[in-house]
């Protein structure tokens, strides 16, 4: 088995070609992945965990070519494929796969391999992990945040050369999750290996990953840093799995340079897009609830360009933030801090200006 990545060393992923039928559509995906930690982003049945398989050796496709650094895994077209047990590949599945029979310290050894690097020895993923009051206990008496450090830790004892996590916080409530991300930020910092991290968690992707892959039906629908893909969806397929919180139907009024009028009904709206097409008229207009800002009295003039007096619709609790629904002639919806929306004292009927500037609105073309 290859060793383990050397600290600094750039490890890609590189997935060509690849055709893998599914029940309802065919994986199909082309990419080159070298960042420390990229999400494979997308909606349950889109092709995430099939892509995982393939990766680790554990399914075969019709056709593949995956390269891992400078060591070729899987090449349908030469008859190349390397076992599972040899791609020095961690995985750590959403069942995360314990043994059920065995004490948390059995089910660490299972697969050691140490390999001289002292980042992967027992101790010291047992300290980095703090699982070391676990480890005589059975697996039937961890908690589920315990499992899930477990279940890592033991992917981390393969000494690999790439990490995948499937899903791995999905059945976890977001307090859990809270706890158990640091961790999940340790792995990349103290190991410097490579993730691949399925999800459709939007809270986890921009909290822990650097670039994503938004997967759509086995099709790759967009590729870039997180803050960007989420800032600028390519589509209103992509938008949708972002879950972008407000997308309208608008009309361009006018173009000035990269400095975009578009009209929501009655409303005018200032917008930064270099990359619409020439000629466009119609688009749906993108607005992320983080992205606005609420102000309680008189409207002052401020940096954002769009200033828009609304009225309170609701206010719920939102995972550890809370999302207020505003009337602003459309329908807006903001995500605030309990803090920030406390201090505002902000209830149904309550008239507040919402604050948007003009880089956070993104058109897609329609």
């Amino acid at each position: 088995m290859a060793d383990a990545p050397k600290e600094g060393v750039e490890v890609s992923l590189l997935l060509n070609n690849i055709s893998f039928p599914l029940a309802d559509f065919t994986l199909e995906v082309n990419v080159e992945i070298r960042s420390p930690i990229t999400v494979i982003f997308g909606p349950s049945g889109s092709g995430k965990t099939s892509l995982l398989d393939l990766v680790a050796g554990l399914r075969r496709a019709d056709s593949a070519f995956i390269q891992l650094g400078d060591e070729i895994l899987t090449d349908t077209g030469k008859d190349v494929f390397v076992p599972a047990r040899r791609r020095g590949i961690g995985y750590v599945p959403q069942d995360l796969a314990l043994f059920p029979h065995l004490s948390v310290r059995q089910n660490l050894l299972y697969g050691h391999r140490p390999n001289g690097n002292k980042r992967f020895t027992f101790d010291h993923i047992v300290e980095l992990l703090e699982i070391q009051p676990l480890v005589h206990r059975g697996v039937t008496r961890l908690s589920g945040g315990e499992k899930q450090r477990v279940a890592l830790a033991r992917a981390l004892l393969t000494s690999p050369r790439l990490l995948l996590l499937d899903e791995p916080l999905a059945n976890l409530d977001m307090q859990l999750k809270t706890r158990i991300l640091p961790y999940l930020a340790r792995v990349r910092d103290e190991f410097r290996v490579p993730i691949l991290y399925v999800t459709h968690d939007r809270f986890e992707t921009l909290s822990l990953a650097d670039e994503m892959v938004a997967l759509i039906k086995g099709k790759v629908a967009q590729i870039g840093p997180v803050q960007e893909v989420f800032s600028r969806p390519a589509s209103l397929d992509v938008a949708g799995i972002l879950t972008v919180e407000t997308i309208l139907p608008g009309r361009i009024i006018q173009t000035a340079d990269d400095l975009v009028t578009v009209a929501v009904g009655n409303t005018m709206l200032a917008a930064v897009e270099p990359n619409l097409p020439p000629g466009t008229n119609d688009v749906h207009v993108c607005v992320r609830a983080d992205d606005v800002i609420l102000l309680k009295g008189a409207d002052t003039p401020s940096s954002p360009r769009n200033h828009l007096p609304s009225s309170v619709r609701s206010v719920t609790r939102e995972g550890t933030l809370m999302r207020v629904e505003l009337d602003c002639g459309f329908r807006l919806a903001a995500l605030l801090t309990r803090q920030a929306c406390e201090e505002l004292a902000l209830k149904p009927g309550d008239r507040v200006v919402a604050l948007v500037k003009a880089p956070n609105i993104h058109l897609i073309p329609r």
